[in-house]
């Protein structure tokens, strides 16, 4: 073999192992893609399983899809817990989706309604302004979400404010945001209640 022909055997390997070093990488991405999929599917159906899975994933090295399919899972696991008025495990689920992805905004507001919800539930004066703190913060997070200010002027009444215009003020923002049908609908019966006890401390001081 002469020297012409062992350069061109070089660069026909050389080319060789380019297209298959290409074809493995290129599978490779495919695989991850996949599996990142799969793994968001997961977390839609069956957040509870993928939750499961989580130290065998952690052990073989999160990818940043399976990791926002794990928040995607704890968020709707929370979610649920917040429905069914489990507030504590709430939080628990909402904080380890924000220890997942700390700027994950959904899951930062999540967790502090769930919190605020903790503290209203105990009924502590103390414990409702920290709450009230809580809902101003998922406020910030989501603007147009009423439900912190619906939740703000509950607080404010329950801890016996006087202060009426500040409660009605809180229900009026919650109402001119977006509310679920069921929140709107507390909003405007809970004002009316405010309305009538703001009238019957001012007919009383008459």
């Amino acid at each position: 073999m002469n020297l012409f022909e062992t350069i061109g055997n070089y660069f026909i390997i050389k080319d060789n192992m380019i297209k298959y070093i290409s074809i493995i990488f290129f599978l490779s991405c495919f695989v991850w893609n996949c599996a990142g999929t799969e793994f968001q599917q997961l977390a839609e159906n069956d957040p509870v399983s993928l939750i499961a899975m989580e130290d065998s994933l952690v052990s073989r090295g999160l990818t940043p899809d399976i990791a926002l399919a794990l928040v995607m899972a704890y968020n709707s696991v929370g979610e649920e817990e917040m429905n069914q008025k489990n507030y504590n495990s709430a939080v628990e689920k909402f904080t380890s989706a924000v220890s997942l992805l700390k700027t994950d905004t959904l899951s930062n507001y999540n967790l502090s309604m769930a919190k605020g919800h903790v503290l209203y539930a105990k009924g502590k004066k103390d414990g409702l302004w920290d709450a009230i703190q809580n809902y101003h913060h998922a406020a910030r997070l989501l603007p147009m979400n009423g439900e912190p200010h619906y939740r703000i002027g509950k607080a404010y009444l329950k801890i016996g404010n006087t202060d009426f215009d500040l409660i009605l003020e809180s229900y009026d923002k919650a109402l001119s945001l977006e509310l679920p049908v069921h929140l709107r609908n507390n909003a405007m019966s809970d004002k009316e209640i405010a309305l009538k006890r703001e009238s019957t401390l001012k007919n009383f001081w008459k």
